[in-house]
């Protein structure tokens, strides 16, 4: 039979900030690093329609500039991370699935050295609405959930669609998923620090 382990005070008080917080729907997100990775995105998209066109030459695959872009992006979310007075359950669960949508991202990309590079970009505007879908279901966010619907849809139609156009689909992604939620976000952070 196995024993329970008795929380110390410290790890109470913890539990009791985390479940109060997380009833109040407390959230401390300014959707900054969600309007980067989005803007990133929707520029490396584009970019790479123009440069499958041959409209523009570029040395390197456009989405080689999402590298250091990562990187910044990590360090605002961290700072962020930093000021929350919680972490609630929700902020963990959505946490755990966006680091498994981009983990999947990067093996997904792994088509591209297989030489079938559109296929990449379908799987991954699928796995963008499971993860948006999950965050609107975990979050109670309701553009979210019809927004997943939306990406999924487009995810479809991308399967008909392997040439240079795809980028289109997944910049109209960027936009839906992260562009507009990171203003909605940062509209309703700037609400909760003046009211």
């Amino acid at each position: 039979m196995e024993q329970q382990k008795e929380l110390t005070e410290e790890e109470s008080l913890k539990l009791i900030s985390r479940t109060i917080y997380e009833a109040k729907g407390y959230f401390h997100e300014s959707g900054v690093a969600v309007i980067i990775y989005g803007f990133s995105i929707f520029i490396c998209s584009i970019l790479s329609y123009l440069t499958d066109k041959a409209i523009i030459t570029f040395p390197f695959q456009p989405f080689y500039l999402f590298i250091p872009v990562f990187f910044v992006q990590s360090y605002v979310q961290v700072k962020e991370e930093k000021k929350k007075k919680a972490k609630t359950f929700t902020d963990e669960a959505i946490d755990f699935v966006w680091t498994g949508f981009f983990i999947s991202v990067l093996v997904a990309f792994t088509a591209i050295f297989a030489g079938i590079h559109y296929i990449a970009i379908s799987i991954i505007l699928i796995l963008a609405g499971l993860a948006a879908f999950l965050t609107g279901i975990l979050s109670k966010f309701r553009y979210h959930i019809i927004t997943s619907f939306l990406c999924w849809l487009l995810a479809s139609v991308s399967f008909f669609i392997q040439n240079a156009n795809i980028y289109l689909l997944l910049a109209a992604v960027a936009v839906l998923l992260w562009i507009v939620p990171g203003f909605i976000l940062n509209a309703v952070f700037k609400k909760q620090q003046h009211g």
